[in-house]
């Protein structure tokens, strides 16, 4: 096959233009929440260690946990998202959880675009678990996307291709998407 140089040199230029996200592999970096190990931000809030530049709040407030991630991240609409129902980051069995970072490198820094971390619920009904994907960017953190992890036996692959797919272009005045098959947890 016979390739001019100039649609070759246009093709490689865009592919490899600053910010280009089709050429850069998206990857997975974890930090761990600890509410013991973090700095208090107030009454039943804290301030945990994330990503450089990236620091993870964490509140709490009549059964609901509320996580938002950057500078001033109770000032960000994730700090006052959370599920319907009751629920918490730890499953009773560890004071410590993990949160997923989906990134990029950029100018050799970690770019983050998204988080994943898991919550689980409590109604009167049922127990659960879901899956929350939040977008991230330098001044925003908002949820995209809720998965139900007892019906989707692939909840984590689901919610990096949601991180990777969605994330970067969500709009964070609309509502979380719930993602997946439903109902074996209460959200």
């Amino acid at each position: 096959m016979h390739v001019r140089p100039f649609a070759l040199a246009i093709v490689l230029s865009l592919a490899l233009a600053p910010g280009s996200y089709a050429v850069q592999q998206a990857k997975s970096r974890y930090s761990t929440i600890e509410l013991s190990k973090c700095r208090s931000a107030g009454t039943s809030a804290w301030q945990c260690n994330g990503l450089p530049g990236y620091p993870v709040y964490v509140a709490t407030a009549k059964l609901h946990t509320f996580v938002s991630v950057g500078p001033a991240g109770q000032t960000r609409r994730a700090a006052k998202q959370s599920l319907r129902v009751a629920n918490t980051l730890f499953d009773g069995r560890s004071p410590r959880t993990a949160v997923e970072w989906r990134f990029i490198i950029r100018d050799k820094k970690v770019v983050p675009y998204a988080t994943i971390v898991r919550y689980f619920t409590q109604s009167k009904e049922a127990r659960g678990e879901v899956v929350v994907v939040t977008r991230v960017t330098d001044a925003e953190s908002c949820q995209v996307a809720r998965i139900d992890a007892l019906a989707n036996r692939n909840a984590m692959v689901l919610a990096r291709e949601i991180a990777d797919r969605q994330a970067r272009t969500f709009d964070c005045r609309q509502e979380p998407s719930i993602a997946g098959a439903t109902g074996k947890s209460p959200m």
